[in-house]
């Protein structure tokens, strides 16, 4: 056995102090609860205790979004998403991303969500598609945005009477994977549908929406990922671009 030799050790010693002072340093600096600090992957666990929601109305301006039976996406899009500010009132901070008629492009609505580290995102949406689909989708890509994600759909689906929707997505979109903290997109409704354009043109039913929206946003703030299940792995795609084929 060689003899210990403590000068040669000491060298060791400081490594490892360096070694552990770094590994505290790192993990200290990600917040337990998933807000706080960007996160380029969204892989860390779902957002809990957050006071900020930044609410993106879809489309607006030059840009009308859907339209059939009607009605337009960019109109019906901007007054649930007011109507989820009020709601969320005044226990929450609303960032609307647009308040009124006029075009964001999409790669402005992620740089001013990532304004707010702690906040997470929900983009509001109507459909179009086939007559025979209806009822509500929630698209999301980033592991913590997934309890939210389901959440939402839970709750939209309660308040809607047509269900043959795709219901929980996770696609690769600007608005679900660009943006560094939680992020969603709903679709509130098939335009195209004669069933949900029905709803969709009453106002009671929108508070109704808005009402569950609102619900699912509390929940996730107060509940975090509890009773949620096993959060989804991360999947480490590049950002996505105009002209990307959905994934």
């Amino acid at each position: 056995m060689q003899p210990f030799d403590s000068a040669s050790s000491a060298p060791m010693k400081r490594l490892s102090l360096l070694f552990l002072l770094l590994t505290f340093t790192l993990v200290s600096c990600q917040s337990p609860l998933g807000i706080g600090k960007g996160s380029v992957y969204g892989d860390r666990p779902g957002p809990r205790d957050f006071k900020t929601i930044v609410i993106d109305a879809g489309h607006g301006g030059k840009d009308p979004g859907a339209r059939a039976r009607g009605l337009t996406e960019k109109t019906l899009a901007l007054d649930i998403a007011n109507r989820v500010r009020s709601e969320l009132s005044p226990r929450f901070k609303a960032v609307m991303i647009r308040g009124n008629d006029h075009f964001v492009d999409l790669d402005d609505r992620v740089r001013i969500a990532n304004r707010y580290p702690d906040a997470v995102l929900v983009s509001i949406h109507l459909n179009h598609g086939s007559r025979s689909r209806s009822g509500p989708e929630t698209y999301y890509w980033r592991s913590d945005s997934y309890s939210l994600a389901s959440r939402l759909q839970q709750q939209m689906s309660r308040v809607t009477s047509a269900r043959s929707s795709a219901g929980l997505v996770r696609r690769r979109l600007r608005l679900t994977r660009n943006p560094v903290i939680p992020s969603v997109l709903i679709e509130c409704g098939y335009l195209t549908s004669s069933r949900d354009a029905a709803q969709l043109n009453s106002s009671a039913h929108r508070q109704r929406l808005a009402q569950a929206i609102a619900k699912a946003i509390r929940d996730q703030s107060a509940l975090g990922d509890s009773g949620m299940g096993r959060l989804p792995p991360p999947i480490y795609a590049p950002p996505s671009r105009a002209g990307d084929a959905r994934g």
